[in-house]
């Protein structure tokens, strides 16, 4: 059981304690048992358990409404303790004894009335988003479980940070032996601090890697259900191949043992049809990226590739996967007269390829297409393919990183595709920070959108408009993909795009809390594709209108294109 502390007693942090019976100097301030709980960081923990359960961009379930609303109201209670600090060592107020009582007694009762009032507020704000983004209402309030959660949680980073406070109590009472209070004091914080940081990000973050590369690259070595070795000689891994079927890796052999053959095309074209080509080079095929971006032209030389119609330089996701809706929709409007290049650089999820491997996939990003640029540009104009370069997620941020600037994408390639961009991507980044005057973030306007246009859907893009000159360049982000707003700049500064008015499908009851959306955000992350289509971090859905408006293929009808995103949506769905 807590032990409530009144906020007038004198174990206050910086009030010393008397020294003890052997004489030792007690160099540490006195401080709260573990069970104690002071008033200034209850009101904060409640503050912001409550801000917590606002809306943010996905709907998430309850367990995961427990862990933010835990941790905010573990930030709350710190934040409480610290102001409360502060006041008191500025101004000193004096609370009575009758005051403190009946704040606890006010807190006692105000105190769970406001848990409930955020609990119900919190499902209401939470459906008000499922249905924003076109899922089921919640019939369960699940109001106990995420209550529970919370409270287990914020008691165990109590714990922690006590168990860190205590640690630097013993520090400090160690070099209070030979070194003046003061002194002591201020060593046992950097020590601590240092031994923090060695711990999280040495040992703890090498053990959580060197796990994640274990159970992902045992992965890396399986095939997906339903793929077999490949036989034709336009693939990598295939006949005639420089690339082996082994060497490249799960999504390797997905990507080549999948998509529309010629047959395939003609069947939904009514038109005679080429089999695309497919090359691919996996972390196993060359030691070093620029190894495999050499390897992958090769390729590309070996199956003819230069001399079909469309060339795509398409970076793939972390684990190395490519949207299966991304690639066959160009390949099937195109009549198969393409030619589709990608190497890997992680096995690992893109959320981890982010904290560990954002360097390889700008560097393998760069390196592909820095390979075919330097072979394509020896060809002559009249006799090459078109360029294109094509990214998803963090395949978006690996693909941008070949481009210096905005002009340098236009200048380079005959057309780029880039969704879901993540909010570290450039130029993507400066793209945003540069747009007109009056354009929101979530859809900015790039220089009156002559070369660079930004939409939620290839539809809306514009892709008959003539104003919209080639090589055309497209990027798509929802409103409310967490992918793309996702910054650790959230923690204390309001992003533009929270201060305008909400983009499509985002709640407006979000606004930017401190610390509370960054954690709000990085959260939603891991339902960025659990929602529906066309929603958070899915783009599935539009990938033919926004092929058809980069670089439209001729022959195609709107009713066409709709026909053929339907096939694709119904092969995406088996």
């Amino acid at each position: 059981m807590t032990t409530p502390q009144e906020p007038d007693k004198p174990d206050e942090p910086d009030e010393p304690d008397e020294p003890d019976s052997s004489d030792e100097p007690e160099v540490g301030p006195a401080r709260d048992t573990w069970l104690t709980l002071r008033y200034p960081g209850l009101v904060g923990a409640l503050v912001l358990f409550v801000l917590a359960l606002t809306p943010s961009l996905l709907p998430r379930p309850w367990l995961y409404e427990g862990l933010v609303a835990g941790v905010g109201a573990s930030v709350g209670y710190g934040l409480g303790v610290l102001v409360w600090w502060a006041i008191r060592r500025i101004w000193k107020p004096a609370v009575s004894p009758v005051v403190a009582r009946w704040g606890w007694r006010v807190l006692a009762v105000a105190g769970p009335l406001l848990v409930i009032v955020g609990l119900i507020l919190g499902r209401r704000w939470q459906n008000e988003v499922r249905e924003l983004v076109g899922e089921p209402q919640s019939t369960a309030g699940h109001f106990l479980l995420i209550a529970l959660v919370s409270a287990v949680l914020f008691a165990i980073i109590l714990l922690i940070s006590r168990g860190i406070r205590a640690f630097n109590r013993g520090v400090a009472r160690l070099f209070g032996r030979v070194i003046p209070l003061a002194l002591a004091q201020t060593a046992a914080v950097v020590v601590v601090a240092f031994t923090l940081y060695w711990v999280l990000t040495g040992v703890a973050f090498d053990a959580a890697v060197r796990f994640a590369d274990k159970t992902y690259s045992s992965q890396n070595e399986g095939t997906p259900e339903g793929v077999t070795p490949t036989t034709s000689q336009l693939r990598s891994g295939g006949p005639g191949s420089l690339v082996s079927w082994e060497s490249l890796g799960y999504q390797g052999r997905g990507f080549i043992g999948a998509g529309p053959t010629a047959t395939d095309i003609t069947q939904v074209t009514g038109d005679p049809a080429e089999q695309p080509i497919r090359v691919y080079a996996g972390l196993e095929s060359a030691d070093t990226a620029d190894e495999r971006a050499a390897l992958a032209v090769q390729e590309l030389e070996r199956t003819g590739a230069f001399d079909r119609q469309m060339l795509i330089v398409a970076a793939a996701t972390g684990t190395g996967w490519l949207e299966p809706a991304g690639v066959d929709s160009v390949e099937y409007l195109w009549g198969g007269n393409t030619a589709i290049a990608s190497i890997q650089y992680s096995y690992l999820p893109s959320w981890i390829s982010f904290l560990v491997d954002k360097e390889r996939a700008a560097d393998a990003g760069q390196a592909l297409f820095d390979a075919v640029y330097a072979k394509w540009s020896t060809l002559p104009e009249d006799q090459r393919p078109q360029l294109i370069a094509y990214g998803l997620s963090l395949g978006s941020f690996a693909g941008q990183s070949a481009f210096a600037t905005p002009a340098d994408i236009s200048s380079r390639t005959d057309g780029a595709l880039f969704l879901g961009s993540p909010s570290f991507s450039q130029p993507h980044g400066e793209i945003e920070a540069e747009r007109d005057d009056e354009s929101p973030q979530w859809r900015p306007v790039y220089r009156d959108g002559v070369t660079i246009r930004f939409a939620p859907s290839g539809a809306e893009l514009g892709g008959s408009d003539t104003t919209w000159t080639f090589p055309r360049v497209a990027y798509l982000q929802h409103a409310n993909d967490p992918v793309v707003w996702w910054s650790p700049s959230l923690i204390l500064q309001k992003p533009d795009w929270l201060a305008e008015e909400p983009g499509p499908n985002r709640s407006p009851v979000m606004h930017w809390i401190p610390v509370v959306t960054f954690l709000q955000v990085t959260v939603d992350q891991f339902f960025g594709t659990s929602v529906p289509d066309l929603q958070g971090h899915n783009y599935g859905g539009t990938m033919v209108s926004a092929w058809d408006a980069v670089v439209p293929a001729d022959g195609w009808s709107d009713a066409d294109l709709d026909r053929l995103q339907q096939l694709i949506d119904s092969q995406s769905d088996n």
